[in-house]
């Protein structure tokens, strides 16, 4: 694993907390911290560039709105016309018209499914018991 090396001034109460942890757990500081970082930063690697600046804002939002987030779903008439477009789909019976509009619910479908999935994820991170999503 690459590392990066850095100084890094705490407020006297953060270092105080992490020295706490370190001891109580007999862990190194240094992987007390990283341990922490890691836990409210996740990677974004697998993210599109699109997207990276939304999802890592997340990070800093409260439990509460997580919570909202991870529970989010597409507006009713966006479900109902995706699926009616979905059915047309499969029937054989799509205008090409409506096309584009399957292209962008879909597109909405997907995008709100990666925020629905990393707000979990920081949940778990953040010692949540979450569902297990199929």
């Amino acid at each position: 694993m690459d590392t990066q090396t850095i100084t890094l001034e705490l407020p006297n109460v953060i270092y105080r907390s992490a020295h706490q942890m370190a001891e109580a757990t007999q862990r190194p500081l240094e992987v007390v911290l990283q341990e922490s970082i890691a836990v409210a930063l996740p990677p974004l690697d697998d993210v599109p560039a699109d997207e990276v600046v939304e999802l890592a804002a997340m990070a800093f939002l409260n439990d509460a709105s997580l919570w909202q987030e991870a529970r989010s779903m597409l507006a009713a008439d966006q479900q109902v016309a995706l699926q009616a477009l979905l059915d047309r789909q499969e029937a054989g019976e799509l205008h090409p018209e409506e096309e584009s509009r399957l292209q962008e619910l879909l597109d909405a479908y997907g995008k709100l499914t990666v925020r629905k999935a990393h707000a979990w994820l920081l949940l778990a991170r953040r010692g949540y018991r979450v569902p297990m999503q199929a």
